[in-house]
């Protein structure tokens, strides 16, 4: 049997392995143990890319440091062990209903992505948008859909307008900036599950880490006439 070992000051680095299900964790005073792992699991990168961390394999209630012959200490005794998921939760902040950002900044971050994914979603200015729709052809905007976000126009669809602004990939109800990703891809699914459960509405991630929470609801046909409508 594996265990991993970590300061508690670290835990945060544990965010590449928590979706593994099979992990059960417990808690010292100042340490955090982990266990159940697979051999296969043990020699990922997702573990060794972890810093800060001792690997343990059991023998004889004895703890070997990974790849080593002589034991160098036992394994604690009395520690409580529950599923990885309920002892490491991901720790998210407010967001706010009007659209205009968060508070604070998640742990977990956005950073560049070498995955190459079709943009969806173009975030553009109103008067950016007001002069290219006034002369546009029906058929350009009947594909796509639009929502006013922070003052500015979220068109969503394809194929983008031809228009200067932000752009989008969709991934899980997640409107990620073009070229980035979560730093753990792996919490796309909890994140999901903490911030937009029920699936009614759409996450905007801004670059800065920010999020803003657009029900689907809200979202309309893009047309000359719900432009001039909404901005009337």
């Amino acid at each position: 049997m594996y265990f991993l070992e970590i300061n508690k000051e670290h835990k945060n680095f544990l965010g590449a392995i928590r979706h593994w299900e099979n992990l059960k964790a417990a808690f010292e005073t100042h340490t955090i143990w982990i266990k159940d792992f697979s051999a296969e699991q043990i020699n990922s990168a997702e573990v060794l890319q972890i810093p800060y961390t001792k690997l343990y394999e059991l023998k004889d209630n004895l703890l070997f440091e990974k790849g080593k012959l002589l034991p160098v200490k036992k394994l604690p005794s009395g520690l409580l062990w529950t599923p990885v998921l309920r002892a490491l939760p991901v720790s998210l902040p407010k967001f706010n209903h009007n659209f205009f950002g968060i508070e604070k900044e998640l742990k977990t971050t956005l950073k560049p992505s070498e995955d190459f994914k079709e943009a969806y979603a173009l975030l553009v200015e109103y008067d950016e948008l007001k002069t290219f729709i006034e002369s546009a052809p029906k058929y350009r905007l009947a594909p796509l859909q639009w929502v006013i976000v922070d003052k500015k126009a979220l068109i969503l669809g394809t194929p983008l307008l031809p228009l200067k602004g932000d752009t989008y990939w969709f991934d899980n109800n997640f409107l990620m900036p073009s070229g980035y990703n979560f730093e753990w891809h792996a919490l796309t699914k909890t994140l999901q599950e903490k911030i937009n459960p029920s699936a009614e509405s759409i996450v905007l991630w801004n670059r800065d880490n920010t999020y803003s929470k657009i029900p689907i609801k809200n979202i309309k046909p893009l047309s000359i006439s719900s432009f001039r409508l909404t901005f009337s």
